[in-house]
């Protein structure tokens, strides 16, 4: 399936040019053609080291051509770019990238923004010897994301990084483009001394290979990059705008070097969880509907997002899908291999094929409440949290048409639920202080693993069978007192109540995370306490590092996981290696890797007193959910999704 989607996909793309059995390369640096450089055509394909299909050496102009090229069976192109000269002095250390993409088809401009635009999507399947390589789906989505950030046949920026969603709402074209100027120190500038330590801040042997560091490490460095680009390019004397082509630039140090975009339409609005498919594609339920004046007390509720591999939103415009009875999501989303699994606060259970076709909705035998979250188990059975009636449901084998009611002991409102590859089942108890662990052939047999915080939210499970928790408050925090029976939002209703007033009281932090053995043992029991908000969704990267949402830390950590070899050298499991916040970024339910390392991040609430006020300001009161779901490029490693049972590393590395 993977590789028909990805031939279909390679065919469009080549299609416009390929007939013509020739494209043309231009080479350039800050505006200026780069002479004399070594431009290379590669193939990457799944699995493998790219393949070399041509070369050539620019001419007069920063110009070379290329004949006779033919559509790839598998994989993409890309060009790079090595040294080569500006106005007749050597730019050795100049080195850029255009990857080609289905939008993008047509003649090609290497430059710095083409590079930068190409690199962050690709960086975590980008090796230092220029080859990238991954899974099928890795490729794909990577690549197609690379039009998100930049058009290179105009070495210029894409349409999504310039839409009203993200232009003046993050710092991404001002990082971008300060990126692009200390590039071009090894190129068009010819600053000689500032190419030197451009390359030994970051260790890089070309600006490529330095901007791949940045790329994988945003945090790392940024005060002497800032530096090194404000003692580059100062103010001429008198005026008030530096001397550089790059506009704009950043007037300040930013916390990081991330790249990041915002995607919206298809009905999203206040996106509870997020997963992937095995095609690439991205699925999430909806609290309510775009457009809606919806808050805590009555709602419209929203339907199932589908955003393609580049983003590209595929579900209907203003419901997403909406069928089978469904009336809001809340945390309730998984993907198995051939169906998407949706649970709903009106007791309903949705199930789609990979097309966004309705196939339920789900039976269950027996009754049930309003429903929170989903997992899929590696024997194909798919279970969910019935969050108002304390129990669970199991679909065996992922058969929608035979759900069954499960009864385990110690159950306290259940919000998430994973499944270790073992068959053991972990669930959170949002109403308590417990995870709740069984085995799925044995509930009666469930143990109450005491935790280091308070309502527990999501929950991942690492490559070694590790647990990650993400608890909202911190024990002994002021808590609302939720009747029997209340659904999840009347719940969450009384407990923003609560936490308005404790702010208003001075208290303003509360949360942590919990770290727990494949065999029930608390580890670490309240890691980063005190430094988060209401930390929510739990995900886990292809090297076991952990990505948190900080609810109203507004934004997401990352955290060193359970194998720090693969942490920043000072960093041990649990340490904070980054908090990630922009303007783009909002209150955070869910975060979540995909098969290219890119980490997503959903903005499930904005203006929380339009969810809360009896008769909330009219100028917010379309704004109490969150807008849009959030790719920050490169900064994970790439895993296998759909997640099924515990994180999987892709075959292909």
């Amino acid at each position: 399936m993977n590789k028909l989607v990805v031939c279909l996909l390679l065919a469009t793309a080549m299609s416009s040019y390929a007939g013509e059995q020739k494209l043309t390369v231009k080479v350039e640096s800050a505006g200026e053609p780069v002479t004399n450089a070594q431009v290379k055509l590669w193939q990457a394909k799944p699995g493998v080291k790219p393949t070399l299909i041509a070369e050539d050496t620019t001419k007069e102009e920063g110009y070379s051509r290329f004949d006779q090229l033919t559509i790839p069976q598998e994989g993409f192109y890309y060009f790079t770019s090595n040294g080569g000269e500006v106005r007749g002095q050597s730019a050795s250390h100049y080195a850029g990238l255009a990857v080609l993409t289905p939008k993008q088809a047509g003649d090609v401009v290497i430059n710095e923004i083409s590079t930068v635009g190409s690199l962050w999507p690709l960086a975590s399947q980008f090796t230092g010897d220029h080859s990238i390589s991954g899974s099928p789906t890795g490729l794909l989505i990577g690549s197609e994301h690379v039009g998100n950030l930049t058009d290179v046949t105009k070495g210029d920026f894409g349409a999504t990084v310039l839409d009203g969603s993200n232009l003046t709402f993050s710092e991404t074209v001002g990082r971008m483009n300060t990126l692009s100027a200390l590039m071009a120190t090894c190129g068009a500038t010819q600053k000689t001394d500032s190419c030197k330590e451009l390359l030994s801040i970051t260790g890089g042997s070309n600006t490529l290979t330095a901007l791949h560091s940045i790329a994988t490490a945003p945090y790392a460095n940024t005060d002497k990059l800032f530096k090194l680009f404000t003692k580059s390019y100062p103010y001429p004397k008198g005026e008030g705008r530096r001397n550089t082509s790059f506009l704009p630039y950043l007037e300040w140090e930013p916390k990081d070097f991330s790249l990041m975009v915002r995607l919206t339409g298809g009905g999203t609005y206040s996106p509870g969880r997020l997963m992937f498919d095995n095609r690439g594609q991205l699925w999430s339920g909806q609290n309510w509907m775009p457009g809606s004046q919806s808050n805590l007390s009555s709602s419209i509720g929203g339907g199932v997002v589908r955003l393609a591999p580049d983003g590209t939103a595929m579900s209907p415009r203003l419901t997403g899908y909406d069928r089978q009875g469904l009336d809001g999501i809340g945390w309730g989303t998984t993907v198995s291999n051939n169906k998407v699994w949706v649970s709903s606060f009106n007791n309903k259970i949705g199930v789609l094929d990979l097309d966004g076709n309705a196939l339920g909705p789900a039976s269950v035998q027996g009754e049930n409440g309003a429903l929170q979250g989903l997992a899929t188990s590696t024997n194909g059975d798919v279970w969910v949290c019935d969050n108002q009636m304390n129990q669970m449901i199991r679909f065996p084998k992922g058969d929608h048409t035979k759900g069954e009611v499960i009864k385990v002991p110690g159950l306290k409102r259940p919000f998430a639920v994973a499944v270790d590859n073992n068959d053991i089942v972990w669930v959170t108890n949002n109403g308590f202080i417990t995870v709740t662990r069984f085995p799925a052939s044995a509930p009666e047999k469930a143990e109450q693993i005491q935790l280091g915080g308070m309502a527990p939210r999501g929950l991942a499970i690492d490559s070694s069978g590790h647990v990650w928790v993400g608890n909202n408050f911190s024990m002994g925090y002021p808590i609302a007192k939720v009747p029997e029976g209340a659904s999840v939002l009347e719940e969450f209703k009384l407990n923003i109540e609560k936490v308005l007033k404790n702010e208003a009281n001075g208290i303003n932090q509360t949360g942590n995370i919990t770290l727990i053995d494949p065999e029930g043992t608390v580890i670490q029991k309240a890691v980063l306490e005190g430094e988060l908000y209401a930390p929510w969704g739990v995900s886990i990267d292809g090297k076991d590092n952990v990505f948190v949402g900080n609810f109203f830390g507004t934004g997401f950590v990352h955290i060193c996981g359970t194998n720090p070899s693969n942490c920043p050298k000072d960093k041990k499991t649990g340490d904070l290696i980054h908090s990630y916040q922009s303007g783009i970024l909002q209150e955070s339910t869910d975060t979540m890797v995909d098969d290219a390392g890119n980490v997503w991040m959903a903005n499930n609430w904005d203006v929380v007193h339009a969810l809360v006020d009896e008769n909330p300001d009219r100028r917010t009161a379309t704004r109490g959910g969150g807008t849009g779901m959030v790719v920050i490029y490169g900064i994970g490693s790439p895993v296998t999704n759909p997640l099924i049972g515990q994180v999987r590393v892709p075959k292909f590395q």
